[in-house]
């Protein structure tokens, strides 16, 4: 009940914010207190044995929590945002969630004959690939993007980490963000391989372009604990990106990237004509290991990066 009323309260929030920001902070702040004992009374339920009776309403409190964690976005800047920020070890954290979810879906099993969330849980099991990941049709990838990402025939899920979240990116082309639809969206993290998220971490290029065309799709869907986040870490990576490597911000109208997988003007983007840099996306491709230096600091390699 905490995790609900703590989600009500960030949305009322969100509708308050553009009228009178004062009122939404109120909001916001019960949001965050109601979050606090909420995640107080969910720990102590999993630290001993959970009744069946109760396992729909873990795996609810646990999907809540998500949502939440998702839609609670403190800054209100980009600089202020990941990746622009200096970095902190609640970076990413909507995205390391997904760990614990996991756990949280074996305890309560939604896939349960008894399960009220069953028929959901067949569609969202993170255990079980689609076959469409395990045998990818690389038709729907566009021949730009294969030669960015390294996408050749040969290539499996488990030999690349862009493999996955380029094949979803594709499949999402020219779909809008719907309640109907939001499951779609959901696998670019749902399935994510770990690869692919110490990338992120690593803020590798490649990764942060298929992260930002991700939030573009958010950005201009219509569920509100979305949006937001979407937004305003999306327009953080575009300057993280300008500012590494010269690349032009992902024009605001652009729901799928179309400008940048096809022809004309997204095809001059891609082959990099830049404010910058005449060959951006060459540098974007050979520096995901090979960090360029600021005057005031240093984009440092990470050592647990895959791709190196």
């Amino acid at each position: 009940m905490h995790m609900l009323l703590s989600l009500t309260l960030l949305h009322d929030a969100y509708l308050l914010h553009p009228i009178s920001p004062q009122t939404a902070s109120i909001h916001q702040t019960a949001a965050l207190q109601h979050w606090n004992t909420a995640t107080t009374l969910f720990n102590a339920i999993l630290s001993r044995p959970i009744p069946a009776s109760s396992r729909d309403a873990v795996w609810a409190t646990g999907a809540l929590l998500g949502a939440a964690v998702f839609a609670y976005v403190e800054p209100s800047h980009p600089e202020e945002a990941w990746p622009l920020k200096p970095a902190d070890p609640t970076d990413l954290d909507w995205l390391k969630l997904g760990e614990g979810k996991k756990a949280i879906w074996s305890i309560a099993n939604p896939t349960r004959p008894d399960s009220m969330f069953r028929a959901l849980a067949r569609d969202l099991n993170h255990l079980q690939l689609p076959t469409w990941a395990t045998d990818p049709d690389f038709e729907v990838v566009p021949g730009c993007w294969k030669r960015v990402f390294d996408i050749t025939p040969t290539t499996t899920i488990t030999s690349s980490p862009y493999c996955f979240p380029v094949i979803i990116l594709s499949r999402l082309h020219g779909l809008s963000l719907t309640h109907e639809n939001i499951l779609d969206f959901l696998y670019f993290i749902a399935y994510m391989p770990t690869d692919f998220k110490t990338l992120l971490e690593c803020k590798d290029p490649r990764a942060m372009l298929l992260l930002l065309w991700w939030y573009r799709k958010l950005e201009h869907g219509d569920l509100w604990w979305i949006h937001r986040r979407a937004a305003l870490e999306g327009r953080a990576i575009e300057i993280w990106l300008e500012r590494w490597f010269g690349v032009a911000e992902m024009p605001r109208g652009c729901r799928d990237g179309e400008d940048w997988l096809k022809g004309g003007k997204g095809m001059a983007l891609l082959r990099g004509t830049f404010r910058r840099d005449e060959r951006v996306v060459e540098r974007v491709v050979e520096r995901v290991v090979s960090p360029v230096e600021e005057e005031e600091g240093e984009h440092r390699e990470c050592a647990e990066c895959p791709v190196q």
